[in-house]
């Protein structure tokens, strides 16, 4: 259980496309967030002294120390030296201007904190321990993997088609939590692992209200059997 005087974290993810976000060094823990920012499409800019040779292109880069107004138009800051000052002033410069700001190495003091991500197409599961153990974190979302094959993945495009094709059509349908179990329970994972098109095709038309990958504007992704 949390602390009395702690509350759990509220857990979002937030569209970072186009937007601005500054990261504050450029060692282990600055690279990775500026790995998980591109992947999120943030308009990522670095400010390290020693950063521009080990960073992925398209990152602006300022090989220089840190100023209060490298925080300026920001939509999110992460202070990720091995400096407890700088850090601690990078905080301090972001809440001046309302910005959300995570500490490194200091989640009580952040204003938000990463949790441990495990990805497989459309699919997130985020793991945290509201900053007491990113370790364990890690090796928590680490054993989730094991449950989540690249099938999972498909099944989402499935879910997802379902969905689209219930708000807009004027036929009479379900789709429902049920609908996905019956799925589930009838081995559609086991279908799109062996690529059996033909198989999910009959669990659709039989559970789905008679659609097919087809109807659905779907086809298996390449690779599989």
């Amino acid at each position: 259980m949390p602390h009395p005087a702690q509350h759990a974290g509220y857990p979002v993810l937030m569209q970072l496309a186009g937007r601005r976000c500054v990261v504050i060094g450029a060692g282990a823990v600055g690279r990775r967030k500026v790995d998980g920012l591109l992947a999120a499409g943030a308009r990522v800019v670095v400010v390290a002294p020693d950063g521009a040779t080990r960073l992925p292109s398209g990152v602006e880069v300022h090989c220089r120390p840190y100023g209060d107004a490298d925080l300026d138009g920001a939509f999110l800051v992460f202070a990720a030296t091995d400096c407890l000052q700088t850090n601690q002033a990078v905080a301090a410069a972001a809440r001046r201007r309302g910005v959300p700001v995570n500490i490194a190495d200091d989640p009580a003091a952040s204003d938000f904190f990463l949790p441990a991500v495990l990805r497989q197409g459309r699919v997130c599961v985020a793991v945290s321990t509201d900053g007491a153990s990113p370790a364990m974190a890690r090796l928590l979302r680490d054993d989730l993997a094991a449950h989540f094959d690249p099938s999972w993945a498909f099944f989402v495009e499935i879910a997802g088609a379902l969905r689209r094709r219930q708000l807009t059509t004027t036929a009479v349908g379900t789709y429902n939590q049920p609908v996905l179990h019956a799925l589930l329970e009838q081995g559609v994972l086991r279908l799109i692992a062996a690529g059996d098109a033909a198989g999910i095709d009959r669990l659709l038309t039989t559970l789905a209200g008679g659609c097919t990958l087809a109807t659905l504007d779907l086809s298996l992704p390449k690779g599989l059997p």
